[in-house]
């Protein structure tokens, strides 16, 4: 019996080191990628790309720096695809500078569980088949973006008409909120917070959600309706991507309309948008 209890520690202590040997080379290969990006000099051509986005043109120098590392990291580390179309550097940077964006407040990879990027040049269509009652039903979308387990797909004709409007929408920013927000498997508006924010997160984002659910419903809009639209009412996880949009794009509309969703929003990205981004309202 001695000798059983002996093995038994033995194999878990050797787990245990053979677990912890495996995240310490991660840790070594992912400090080496960091050193090997850091060396590059961000080109030129990129720079040109970004100058053409409002948001690039003011951040402060710091942040410029760190988001030019993290554009090729970005770039270095995810496959993108082509649907019916060829991806040039225009599109990749874009791209990566708003999923970026909304990385400057987390340490590099951290919350970042995309891998593949798919790119149409309009709006796509899918079809979809699931069963209610017994009854198979089958329905057909015709979409800007889309998002799920790892692979963002987005239509180009929308990420530019976003730029060229610079407004409250930006697909980039919506369909990777999605994917924070599925970080713990469920796309349920709530992504993972630290473990005392979850009751105030849901009382702040759940009573916004349902009082402007219930104001709909009666035909009644609000300035809130106006600032987030129909579509953030569709559910818990649209409302939480469109706020994400809103927080980036017009952080002091949000602000000053939900200064309790701003505040969550500023405390989970770890960033103050409206301070960042003043000279754009």
């Amino acid at each position: 019996m001695m000798n059983y209890y002996l093995l038994l520690i033995t194999l878990l202590f050797t787990l245990l080191a053979l677990f912890l040997f495996w995240k310490g080379l991660q840790f070594f290969r992912r400090m080496q990628l960091y050193k090997k990006i850091e060396a590059r000099a961000f080109p030129g051509s990129y720079t040109s790309i970004l100058e053409n986005i409002p948001q690039y043109k003011i951040l402060p120098f710091e942040e410029k720096e760190k988001i030019h590392f993290l554009i090729l990291l970005f770039i270095d580390q995810k496959e993108f695809m082509g649907a019916r179309m060829t991806l040039n550097d225009e599109i990749k940077v874009i791209i990566a500078f708003y999923a970026s964006l909304m990385r400057l407040g987390f340490d590099p990879g951290e919350k970042d569980h995309v891998s593949t990027i798919i790119v149409y040049p309009e709006h796509f269509i899918i079809h979809e088949t699931h069963n209610s009652g017994g009854i198979t039903h089958h329905e057909t979308s015709i979409l800007e973006g889309q998002s799920t387990n790892g692979t963002v797909v987005l239509s180009w004709q929308d990420i530019q008409q976003d730029i060229v409007q610079n407004e409250k929408e930006n697909v980039i920013i919506h369909e990777f909120a999605h994917e924070l927000d599925f970080e713990d498997g469920q796309a349920d508006g709530t992504p993972v917070l630290e473990g005392s924010r979850y009751q105030i997160w849901s009382k702040v984002f759940s009573q916004a959600f349902d009082t402007l659910k219930e104001r709909s419903n009666k035909g009644l809009s609000s300035e809130g309706f106006i600032l987030l639209g129909e579509y953030a009412l569709k559910n818990e996880a649209e409302f939480f991507a469109v706020c994400s949009e809103r927080f980036f794009q017009t952080p002091q509309a949000l602000k000053t309309t939900f200064p309790d969703i701003y505040q969550e929003l500023k405390l989970f990205y770890r960033l103050d948008t409206q301070a960042l981004f003043k000279d754009l309202q």
